[in-house]
């Protein structure tokens, strides 16, 4: 099954951006704001951000794809594709559903307002077997950060027309209000909430082909130490019981804590791939090389 995933409008589409921000942005927490105090976030940087997520879940999952309105996780480089130039596009893919990613607004986008939530649109009259796809998407959707369900409306929007699209189903998903403080900042403002979107709208999709979800498979991309978040370490303590069980080695604690027995570990783990040979390096680092190595279960 091919999967069209759209992500709406062009970087510099006019009107299609939040009111302007109170606070820098920082999009995945680097400690580098992305938006300035008084800029605006881009819907089309948000929608960039859940379709390239997007296509990594579906492409895992086995389907094919398709995309229009971006072409990378670049979304500076995008002009506003014309909508029937999208439409022909899907349609010249062969693409069996389609999914266009958007975030909604309410009144004159220069303040923000408290009208909030999630939803999902499909067409009023070529509709095909949407509404069937949308309910389980929306599903997963609302399962996720708390926010209000607005449920589903038919409305004549050109990327959800089945028939002009030649899809099966088509949806066009709300999946917050950039109108909205804190759901612009917290929500269409964060790397972490495309991801999770992402993962959801993949679910959906999944439940309504029958399709097995395929989770992704967490690797820590960098070297874990003392200081590294709870989820790197216990990652680490998992993997080191799961290489060197059964040669009386005692299992650690999957506690997040990288104290002197997680060290001891390392170090016995280093012994088994003949690293460390001079045995200068404590064990209290596990860099690259050695997240590799447990990645694969090396043990030799």
């Amino acid at each position: 099954m091919k999967i069209a995933v759209d992500a709406g409008h062009g970087y510099n589409t006019p009107g299609k951006r939040t009111p302007p921000v109170p606070t820098d942005v920082d999009f995945n927490k680097d400690g580098k704001a992305d938006v300035k105090k008084g800029d605006s976030i881009r819907e089309h940087v948000a929608a960039v951000g859940v379709a390239f997520n997007l296509i990594k879940e579906l492409k895992r999952c086995g389907f094919d794809t398709a995309m229009t309105g971006f072409d990378d996780d670049n979304p500076k480089d995008d002009g506003d594709t014309p909508l029937t130039q999208r439409q022909t596009a899907i349609k010249n893919a062969k693409c069996d559903y389609s999914v266009s990613i958007h975030y909604n607004a309410y009144g004159d986008g220069t303040a923000f307002n408290s009208t909030e939530g999630v939803s999902i649109y499909i067409h009023n009259t070529n509709s095909g077997k949407s509404e069937k796809l949308a309910k389980s998407v929306l599903k997963y959707l609302v399962q996720g950060t708390k926010q209000t369900n607005r449920g589903i409306s038919k409305q004549a929007l050109a990327m959800c027309n089945c028939k002009a699209l030649g899809t099966k189903a088509s949806i066009l998903a709300e999946l917050c209000f950039m109108t909205n403080e804190r759901e612009a900042l917290q929500m269409m403002g964060s790397s972490a909430y495309w991801k999770e979107s992402a993962q959801e709208i993949c679910k959906g999709i999944c439940d309504y082909t029958g399709v097995k979800y395929i989770p992704e498979v967490y690797t820590p991309t960098k070297p874990i130490t003392r200081k590294s978040s709870d989820t790197d370490i216990k990652w680490l303590q998992g993997k080191l019981n799961s290489v060197l069980q059964g040669e009386s080695f005692i299992p650690l604690a999957v506690d997040g804590n990288y104290g002197n027995r997680t060290r001891i570990a390392v170090l016995i783990y280093w012994e088994k791939l003949g690293w460390n040979q001079t045995g200068k390096d404590t064990g209290f680092s596990a860099g690259s090389n050695t997240i590799t190595a447990l990645s694969k279960g090396r043990t030799k």
